[in-house]
């Protein structure tokens, strides 16, 4: 276990990974919090107002954050989609997964 893998298990928030398609999401960990900027969080466009807000996740290096479809990412009862995810690697062993998400639309 990678000293980055034992921080995820001490300190990292239990997230479930839902993948386009899927019946069950993927129990794991990552980190979350939101991105700070200067700037509103909420632009308006022809259609109504669009959330702007976004989080910054590390997340295992065993649990891929690309290429989720429609699928998304769920912590504390709030959903995320993925915008932009990429491994990070400390030579050629893959560390972690850096992903940016939005948070979802609430119906």
């Amino acid at each position: 276990m990678s000293l980055f893998e034992g921080l995820l298990q001490r300190y990292g928030q239990r997230v479930l990974l839902w993948r386009e398609g899927a019946e069950a999401g993927t129990a794991c960990r990552s980190f979350l919090q939101p991105i700070r900027e200067r700037g509103e969080q909420v632009q308006a466009s022809p259609l109504g107002a669009v959330r702007q807000d976004k989080w910054l996740c590390l997340g295992e290096p065993g649990i891929a954050l690309e290429g989720l479809g429609d699928g998304f990412i769920q912590w504390a009862g709030r959903r995320f989609r993925v915008i932009s995810a990429q491994p990070f690697y400390l030579g050629t062993v893959l560390s972690h997964w850096r992903a940016v998400l939005r948070p979802m639309d609430e119906d």
